[in-house]
């Protein structure tokens, strides 16, 4: 079997731009694509080199396709390394985002803590030593 890695991961906004400036403004994401699909804006967000596609309620999701899982059945969180968990926590309460949970030390060598995205999407950041 051939490796896997991930290739992009779709958030559905409720306010797209909103979320777009959220993770350009907080996550430092930089826009690589912006447009139009199914009746949504759709901007396309580097974040350390993973693709996240945000985009709003798009047209015709109300019924799902037969045989798939309805539409919106959410992510429990993604998240993020970061070099020093404190003071990535310290900015981030400085921009005013909501820490969720932590700093928690997990076991010998990993520490981490959970923020609010927009939409109420839980982002884990952690620092791993060792």
């Amino acid at each position: 079997m051939n490796l896997l890695r991930c290739d992009h991961i779709h958030l559905i906004a409720v306010d797209v731009e909103a979320t777009r400036q959220w993770y350009v403004h907080v996550l430092g994401a930089r826009v690589t694509f912006q447009g139009s699909f199914r009746g949504s804006t759709v901007y396309y967000l580097d974040i350390a080199g993973t693709t996240f596609v945000v985009f709003g309620q798009l047209e015709n999701d109300a019924a799902p396709v037969p045989g798939t899982v309805a539409p919106k059945t959410g992510v429990d969180h993604f998240g993020f390394s970061v070099g020093n968990l404190a003071e990535t926590i310290a900015e981030l309460k400085d921009l005013g985002v909501r820490i969720l949970e932590g700093p928690v030390l997990v076991r010998s060598g990993l520490q981490i803590a959970y923020i609010e995205g927009p939409d109420h999407i839980r982002i884990e950041l952690c620092e791993r030593n060792g």
